[in-house]
């Protein structure tokens, strides 16, 4: 990759972390005293999602000042007036699951030396102790100037690649975007055949599977992508592998392909066709 790179990935992400965050005091937390910044988030929590849920529909206007939708506002507005009553035990079981499943996964955007330094109790409740805040916060603004700088270079480097594309790769390129963030559910590298599938949309806005087959290819940068994909139990898809950014050049009149992929880690994959061999199919 040579500007959506993991540097520029991992700064993006990195971004505005301490948002999600409230400082507390800087001390050492008993378990009783934990179990009270428990209640103070649970409680937060509870009004916050209870003035969302009090909140009316909103009739938005266009720029003439007439209603954009007022049928579907009208069919809101009727849901809104006969709503159930709020239901404060069932949010109180919303927080718990949130919290629960914050302590098994701790947030990955959080650096390490934050998780390593803050008692994770403390931080799936969503508080970070005042020192550790403060820090992170002046963190997070050398980290946005960083990556203003490479968002800025990386636009003006994306036009540059696509305007040098030849026609007859404009669409490929134009697939490879449609299917950025997208889960790998499979990945064949065998001699110099390449195989990808993913789980996308087609034009109707329905999930689809798209093949990207890539032949006699000569790779120069695999970190080691793998790909393991699955159903959980609701039958949604799951994937250890997720395509992130996709780049594409012509070198020596042969399409080279740069591929970044979040799999258990950022990993480069990086390959060169001898000719325009590479074609996508869909699965319905």
């Amino acid at each position: 990759m040579r500007f959506y790179t993991k540097e520029y990935y991992t700064l993006m992400m990195s971004l505005g972390v301490t948002e999600m965050y409230e400082p507390v005091i800087d001390k050492d937390y008993t378990d009783e005293e934990i179990e009270e910044l428990y209640q103070k988030a649970l409680d937060k929590y509870i009004e916050e999602e209870r003035a969302d849920y009090d909140a009316p529909p909103v009739l938005y206007l266009d720029e003439d000042g007439d209603p954009e939708d007022l049928e579907f506002f009208r069919m809101e507005t009727e849901e809104y007036e006969n709503r159930e009553p709020f239901d404060e035990e069932e949010t109180a079981g919303d927080f718990e699951e949130i919290y629960r499943d914050n302590l098994e996964d701790p947030d990955e955007d959080l650096p390490g030396w934050v998780r390593d330094e803050v008692d994770p109790r403390i931080l799936a409740m969503y508080f970070m102790p005042e020192k550790i805040y403060r820090k992170l916060s002046e963190q997070d603004a050398a980290n946005e100037e960083r990556f203003e700088a490479l968002d800025e270079r990386a636009d003006e480097a994306l036009e540059d690649m696509l305007a040098d594309l030849p026609e007859e790769y404009e669409e490929l390129m134009e697939t490879l975007e449609e299917l950025e963030d997208s889960y790998v559910l499979g990945i064949e590298k065998s001699g110099d055949e390449i195989e990808l599938k993913l789980e996308g949309w087609d034009e109707e806005g329905e999930e689809a599977v798209y093949t990207l087959r890539f032949d006699e290819v000569e790779v120069l940068e695999d970190e080691g992508v793998t790909a393991h994909s699955g159903k959980d139990e609701d039958g949604d898809t799951e994937s250890d592998c997720e395509l992130v950014y996709s780049e594409m050049y012509i070198e020596d009149g042969k399409p080279e392909i740069h591929m970044m992929f979040d799999n258990n880690g950022l990993k480069y994959l990086t390959f060169r066709c001898a000719e325009a061999n590479a074609y996508m199919a869909v699965i319905e």
